[in-house]
């Protein structure tokens, strides 16, 4: 398996390429499906298995003021395209310039001349080039004439409802942590290296391990039934994601505080300080809220902890 930063780092052509293109954001069960006709593809064909990405996501390069909450980071996304068994992975980078290449440029110039594949699998709803004005009937002609095989991947249903990047965010913004697990087919996370706080879940009894947000989708404040993953070793834990408004005033002149996650590993102690944590979310327990004081706030942790061990089966 090779992970190339561009079309051009490419030293010699693959036998009979099998190319897939797309975001792949949350690499989610409608993207293991054509993920899953690639890999069929390659080996009927004796060739390699290819996923061209991009980064940054295209919407993050062309409208950074609209934060798209992602469901992966980039490195989650190449780790999850890199399990799923293909040969090959271009992280192609993606700028507002790229983005103006025409639809028939780009398959002249990144495809034919970049790849040169035997075959391509995209899904339904795949468009390319300027403005995505590269929709499927230009890219069926552009590919018979190159005698390249296309195949286009049906919406994956589960229960009936079609699977996407958009519809698992939905329900990730209404609280619906089992919703999102079923598209996603695995447990939504965060991951982080452990920073230090205030050592106020300490003086609790409830020391906790503190992640910092980056460039990933935020859940709504709240607090969480978890399961921590630290190296090998998987822990029940609660977590709480948020602002912690006990302590500090929602808005700071003007300004939103930013969101901290903050794990309790449920009768576990073990200095993570330093170290790269997974948090992978179960079940939404309730929303973030004020209390009164210490003691008020210690009593609801302690519920918290009990939901949260009813709610994750044991490790």
């Amino acid at each position: 398996m090779k992970i190339l930063k561009g079309i051009e780092f490419i030293a010699h052509a693959s036998p009979n390429p099998v190319l897939t293109i797309g975001n792949f954001d949350g690499v989610h069960l409608g993207h293991a499906q054509i993920i899953k006709t690639v890999l069929e593809k390659a080996r009927a064909f004796g060739g390699t298995s290819l996923a061209l990405t991009f980064r940054p996501h295209p919407q993050i390069a062309l409208k950074p003021q609209l934060d798209l909450p992602l469901l992966s980071s980039y490195d989650e996304k190449l780790e999850l395209l890199v399990a799923s068994g293909l040969d090959l992975i271009i992280e192609e980078p993606f700028s507002r310039e790229f983005s103006t290449v025409a639809p028939e440029q780009f398959f002249t110039d990144r495809i034919i001349r970049g790849l040169n594949p035997k075959a391509i699998v995209v899904g339904y709803d795949f468009a390319f080039g300027n403005r995505r004005e590269g929709h499927l009937d230009l890219l069926k002609s552009l590919c018979e004439k190159n005698g390249i095989e296309l195949t286009i991947v049906p919406p994956y249903r589960l229960e009936g409802e079609v699977v996407s990047s958009s519809r698992i965010r939905q329900y990730l913004l209404a609280g619906d942590i089992q919703g999102a697990t079923r598209l996603l087919g695995r447990p939504f996370s965060y991951r982080g290296v452990v920073v230090k706080g205030e050592g106020r879940g300490r003086k609790l009894g409830y020391p906790t391990a503190n992640l910092k947000l980056e460039n990933k989708l935020v859940l709504p404040y709240g607090v969480y039934a978890t399961r921590a993953r630290f190296g090998e070793r998987v822990f029940p834990s609660v977590t709480n994601v948020g602002v912690r408004p006990t302590f500090f005033e929602a808005e700071k002149e003007g300004e939103a505080l930013p969101a901290l996650v903050e794990t309790y590993l449920i009768n576990t102690t073990i200095d993570l300080y330093g170290s790269t944590l997974d948090v992978c979310f179960e079940r939404r327990l309730r929303e973030e809220r004020k209390f009164s004081g210490m003691d008020a706030l210690k009593a609801q942790i302690a519920q918290d902890v009990l939901d949260a061990e009813k709610a994750v089966e044991p490790v």
